[in-house]
């Protein structure tokens, strides 16, 4: 069974009989990421909020730095600042404003900040997404509204009225941009990097008949797959492009033609760059992330993972991926072991990161090929 960053494990919160799923922190996805310690990062009215329990913390502080510094915590640290004080007299605080909080303007203020985090955090939008149908419930929760900050009713019925909103939406915008018959990639970075990485531009630039979608892949892979199969099934890519750890993940999005780019498929074993620490991104993540934390539970889902990467591969899924491997890797050489499985091998000049040149003169051409 999947372990949590905590060393708790990794339990399955949905109950079919009944079509439940429990919002739990040490739950499988998507529970977990639904659960306000998630580190699901948002900007709002301004201030930014490293989790939904920073914000909901920091609403007990009427010092604003205090409410800054809390809001921009993550949230296992977050909890630990948590205060009963505001219960005698039931008020909380909003950048210098004092709320009820029994009021209804307090469940607007909630509802919104719910809000700009499902708007801004496209890993919570999918992880909700992927629960519908489903009856959402959190069973840990304090059901007393004058002894929590937020009860189970109210998250859950906030989280559900979010995800009906958004399939109710008006859709007449989207309809329009998806009747224009552009094709659709799918770009994964590779480890430590994030969305805003070069290539990205730069394929964008190259590719104008292209939407390139580009994720911030999460940092434990047995968050990262089921969340990546989750946006596979949402935007239905014509192509599937990862770079490095991108490329392991890539081969694994069975279903779809796939290029793996000198991809990492034994990071477990690369003990230099899977270590455990804190590290920094190569470019900030879309939530303004600047450092993320390897622990040594990651390093066992790499290699819980990588010893069924290639489970299932059938004769369709051989002909619908590539793999591009530089002559000059340094890093990294899998093509013995992709060759085990696939046989569509392509070489070129260049080293473990792409350049500009490479991708221009290499990798598009064969994005344009395979998308014919």
């Amino acid at each position: 069974m999947a372990t949590s960053r905590n060393g708790h494990e990794l339990k399955d919160m949905y109950n079919p009989e009944t079509n439940t799923l429990d919002i739990r922190s040490n739950g499988l996805y998507p529970s977990n990421v639904l659960s306000n310690l998630c580190s699901n990062g948002f900007r709002f009215d301004g201030i930014v909020c490293g989790s939904m329990e920073g914000f909901l913390q920091s609403l007990k502080r009427k010092d604003l730095d205090k409410q800054r510094q809390i809001c921009s915590m993550k949230g296992g640290n977050a909890r630990k600042m948590s205060i009963t004080s505001w219960q005698t007299d039931q008020i909380v605080w909003w950048k210098g404003q004092a709320i009820d909080r029994q009021s209804e303007e307090y469940q607007q203020l909630i509802r919104r900040a719910y809000q700009a985090m499902f708007e801004q955090s496209e890993r919570f939008r999918t992880a909700l997404m992927q629960t519908r149908g489903m009856v959402l419930s959190h069973s840990s929760g304090e059901a007393n509204p004058y002894k929590t900050i937020l009860t189970p009713a109210e998250l859950c019925g906030i989280l559900t009225q979010l995800r009906d909103n958004y399939d109710k939406r008006d859709k007449s915008q989207e309809l329009l941009e998806k009747s224009v018959k552009r094709k659709k990639l799918l770009y994964l970075h590779g480890f430590g990097s994030s969305a805003a990485s070069g290539t990205v531009r730069t394929l964008r630039d190259l590719l104008p008949e292209f939407d390139v979608v580009a994720p911030d892949i999460p940092i434990d892979p047995a968050e990262a797959l089921p969340f990546l199969r989750g946006l596979c099934m949402n935007e239905v890519p014509d192509v599937v492009v990862g770079t490095s750890m991108g490329g392991m993940y890539t081969q694994q999005l069975r279903g779809y033609k796939r290029i793996c780019v000198n991809p990492a498929f034994e990071m477990s074993k690369k003990s230099r760059v899977l270590s455990i620490g804190v590290h920094e991104y190569f470019k900030p993540r879309k939530d303004g992330t600047t450092h993320f934390e390897i622990t040594s539970d990651i390093i066992r889902h790499h290699a819980d993972m990588e010893e069924h990467q290639f489970d299932g591969i059938t004769d369709n899924d051989r002909h619908q991926v590539w793999a591009l491997f530089a002559d000059n890797d340094q890093q990294v050489n899998c093509e013995t072991l992709f060759l085990e499985h696939y046989n569509q091998v392509m070489h070129f000049h260049g080293e473990h990161r792409l350049d500009d040149e490479n991708i221009r003169d290499v990798l598009v051409p064969i994005i344009r090929n395979v998308c014919k």
